[in-house]
């Protein structure tokens, strides 16, 4: 589904009213509800176990939505079952409140202010949440869905996103860029059914990041109310926007990272990206992983391609980039073992090695390299290892994953201590597929005084942006 917007709009650097968009708008989402024209959208939310734990006021009630009955439960908080015929209540100290028929629906009364709100205590994601929660029953487990208008929706998305501190340090430009991209990638994703039931998941691996209430910032909130309504257009179309951590100093096509390609994206220099800093920017900002290295065992390459179903190369004898494209990222890495040749093609390379891009090199000589092994039945963090960063973990002699982000933990049953081994060093630079905008590019650029149509013009190159609402 695509919203169509009256006419073609080529300049950037004017926010553009759109008197029909409305109204076609609204015909093209009759089935929603709305406040203030803004759409509702529907975000599945990710639990931990089969049940729900929620709470809620005296400013709340839970309908049953194949009857319309109103279903009596006090205000409190209560564990929800999957049950034979239907879901079970049990209040906080464990007692039958009864069996329901689903699906149920947890709303604010017409009494409470706009911004009431709920608790879903065993969310992975967040816990407290505006609008309304649908409950149903699927596969033995039961599904919540958040039910809300697409604002407040991208309140609790853009913190998630990108770091709110931004905004106290030159970046409210690339928070607004941000506020734009989410709402315009939920619109699209209102029409693409990705979801049974829902139009997007709260999980960052998949969809946009959605935190709930919890997440909201009044920087963020500011960047979304400056840009209510506003989204990114191509010819007149709605596109579908992609955006990225770092891009390493060169953004890059869809059709070098995925399958196909799209208009409205270009492979080119970011100099607002470039851990060289090229322009020589006094307040630059380097992205942590702007560049990196990692190393691969050797001993266990094979092995690694093989349980990832990209094929079993056998001892590996030889790594090698056998292409590039413009940018510098990797077409084709070309495993050569005992049992033949494996290839890793675009993305595949990044995914199956662990890597933080596809934009990265190997050092044709084999180097000393260290694998981590914990303590038997304890965790090890990287307090414990934090010169290991981008090294492999080994429980026994088995590889396990590779030490990356803020955070990691292992679980081993080995000695602690570090493991000598021989391996290739792969160097790399930027963090995700940069197609689209650099969120540590449009940091910069806001720094440097670019506006935020100025960061999505570079980024999304030919696109207008359109106020739909």
């Amino acid at each position: 589904m695509y919203i169509l917007v009256a006419g073609i709009f080529r300049n950037m650097r004017k926010i553009i009213p759109v008197p029909l968009i409305i109204f076609i708008f609204l015909l093209l989402f009759r089935g929603s509800a709305f406040s203030a024209a803004t759409p509702e959208i529907r975000v599945g939310l990710t639990l931990t176990g089969n049940a729900l734990e929620l709470s809620f006021d005296s400013g709340y009630e839970i309908i049953n939505t194949a009857s319309g009955t109103p279903l009596q439960l006090s205000p409190g908080r209560y564990k929800l079952v999957p049950t034979q015929g239907g879901v079970k209540f049990l209040d906080r100290q464990g007692n039958d409140c009864g069996i329901y028929r689903e699906p149920l629906y947890l709303r604010p009364q017409s009494t409470q202010p706009s911004d009431a709100t709920f608790f879903m205590h065993n969310a992975v994601y967040g816990s407290e949440y505006r609008g309304a929660l649908e409950i149903t029953l699927a596969g033995g487990s039961l599904k919540a869905i958040n039910v809300l208008d697409l604002e407040s929706y991208l309140r609790a998305v853009v913190p998630r996103e990108m770091p709110s501190s931004w905004g106290n340090y030159g970046g409210t430009e690339a928070l607004k860029s941000q506020a734009v991209a989410a709402r315009s990638y939920a619109l699209f994703n209102l029409g693409a059914r990705r979801h049974g039931g829902y139009h997007l998941c709260d999980d960052p691996l998949h969809c946009q990041y959605y935190g709930g209430k919890n997440a909201e910032t009044n920087n963020t909130d500011s960047a979304v109310g400056q840009t209510r309504g506003e989204v990114l257009t191509y010819n007149g179309s709605l596109i579908e926007p992609h955006y990225c951590a770092s891009n390493g100093g060169y953004t890059e096509l869809p059709q070098n990272v995925w399958s196909s390609g799209l208009p409205y994206y270009q492979s080119v220099h970011d100099p607002y990206d470039d851990p060289s800093n090229p322009l020589k920017l006094s307040n630059f900002i380097v992205h942590p992983y702007s560049t990196w290295e990692t190393s691969i065992p050797l001993k266990s390459l094979g092995s690694l391609l093989a349980a990832g179903g990209y094929g079993n190369p056998g001892e590996v004898k030889r790594i090698y980039i056998a292409s590039k494209f413009d940018s510098g990222r990797v077409g084709e890495l070309r495993v050569e073992g005992t049992n033949g040749s494996v290839s890793l093609f675009k993305q595949d390379a990044r995914f199956a090695l662990g890597l933080r891009s596809q934009l990265f090199t190997v050092k044709e000589e084999l180097e000393p390299c260290v694998w981590v092994a914990s303590a038997t039945g304890t965790i090890e963090t990287k307090n414990s290892f934090p010169e290991l960063e981008g090294k492999w973990v080994a429980g026994g002699y088995t590889i396990k994953s590779m030490l990356t982000g803020e955070r990691f933990a292992v679980v081993g049953d080995g000695v602690k201590g570090e493991v000598p081994t021989l391996g290739y060093v792969l160097t790399g630079r930027g963090s995700g597929h940069a197609i689209g905008m650099s969120q540590n590019g449009a940091y910069n650029r806001s720094r440097a005084g670019h506006s935020y149509l100025d960061i999505l013009s570079f980024y999304y190159p030919g696109t207008d942006v359109s106020a739909v609402y």
